[in-house]
């Protein structure tokens, strides 16, 4: 006899992978002594078709008031990916187990919204739905945007859409303006593209530009062979931008907790997406594009700026310039610095639906000024593929 091993375990599914790829398991350790963001005292918000479980893994924190729908199990796979605990199987769990989740049947006009954040304390509202496809500035995108910016501490986060190769009337082919919905194409919203586990993009996640040019998706994460809850205390595997979505929820729900403990105070939802966008791995073209946003989530990093508090807020009025000095440690391989700023809402059915133009310049020590990346939305396949390039943003 040479050797004697024990058999291999048959192989089982793990969702563990996805919150690898994510870095939430970075901020939220199983050891003793290290991070614990687990989205313990957020409260997240799931539009989606009707009543979640019942599952073990939602015990005591979840309430369903107005969910009336009983069919249907997508629900469950976003409201897992969101926040299930894992307590039949740690593996299963989701971005944010500490969560409360609140779970309500989705339509177009997105009810209750403000009396969620207002009476509950609800701050993140996920949606996994389609409303139409390249629909354009819509009245529910004015909505979204009015609310957002009127209850500055709330965002809305939607799937960018499974509607890749299918020509929406952008102008440019099959491959590009299909992302599916009105909502979606607000200012001060996220919409989210589906990404395999090796990080390249899933043929069928949406792209845009927006109706009007701008940069959508806003970011990309993992929603291919998501395993999460199914009712009956069942796990199974989901996926689509519809997986994708509550992946950024969740984390946003962890990063929401890390502020609060390290600044005491909820923060506003605009810094709260800048730094998922600034702190995203970049992938796809250099810089952003119209397939991937702004590149691939990546909680650990969006917590280090929250740690080491790297951000600024101010206020300019028309026709002013602002200036902040930024020191840049010894080493540094790369420097970002995004603008964001919640935009108030423009006229349904718009061209051009941004209303205030503001310009980032960033000049270093030797005096040469560098402009933010820009991409051209001219509808041409061709052009819409191009690397970001850098000039004027308007």
């Amino acid at each position: 006899i040479r050797l004697v091993d024990l058999t291999p375990e048959p192989g089982k599914p793990e969702h563990d992978l996805s919150r690898n790829m994510h870095r939430s398991t970075s901020i939220n350790v199983r050891y003793n002594g290290g991070r614990k963001y687990d989205g313990s005292g957020v409260v997240v918000v799931v539009n989606d078709d009707g009543h979640v479980g019942p599952h073990i893994d939602f015990t005591g924190r979840l309430s369903q008031p107005t969910a009336t729908i009983t069919t249907g199990t997508h629900g469950d796979m976003t409201g897992g990916i969101v926040a299930g605990c894992g307590n039949l199987d740690p593996t299963m769990a989701g971005m944010a187990p500490g969560c409360d989740l609140i779970v309500q049947d989705y339509r177009s006009s997105l009810p209750n919204t403000v009396n969620y954040h207002t009476n509950d304390s609800a701050v993140i509202f996920s949606s996994s739905y389609s409303n139409g496809c390249n629909a354009g500035y819509t009245s529910l995108a004015r909505t979204v945007d009015q609310q957002i910016r009127q209850n500055p501490t709330m965002i809305q986060v939607f799937s960018a859409g499974n509607s890749n190769n299918n020509d929406c009337g952008y102008g440019a082919g099959n491959q590009w303006g299909n992302i599916t919905g009105g909502h979606k194409q607000a200012k001060n919203v996220i919409a989210v593209a589906n990404l395999f586990t090796n990080t390249t993009l899933i043929s069928s996640s949406s792209r845009g530009p927006a109706n009007d040019g701008r940069i959508k998706p806003d970011i990309s994460a993992n929603g291919n062979g998501n395993w999460t809850t199914d009712p009956n205390n069942q796990y199974r595997s989901g996926g689509g931008t519809s997986a994708a979505c509550p992946s950024i929820s969740g984390v946003m729900a962890q990063l929401y907790q890390a502020h609060k403990e390290i600044v005491g105070v909820r923060p506003e939802s605009g810094l709260m997406k800048c730094i998922i966008l600034n702190t995203a791995e970049d992938f796809g073209n250099v810089g952003p594009d119209f397939k991937y946003g702004w590149g691939h989530l990546n909680a650990y990093r969006g917590f280090k700026l929250l740690e080491e508090e790297r951000y600024e807020n101010g206020m300019i009025a028309q026709g002013e310039n602002n200036n902040h000095i930024l020191t840049v440690p010894d080493g540094a391989v790369e420097v970002r610095v995004m603008l964001y700023w919640n935009e108030r809402s423009a006229a349904p059915g718009t061209g051009k639906a941004l209303i205030n133009d503001l310009d980032l310049l960033v000049t270093d020590p030797s005096g040469t000024t560098q402009m933010p990346w820009v991409l051209d939305p001219t509808p041409n396949s061709t052009t819409l593929d191009l690397p970001a390039t850098n000039g004027e943003d308007h």
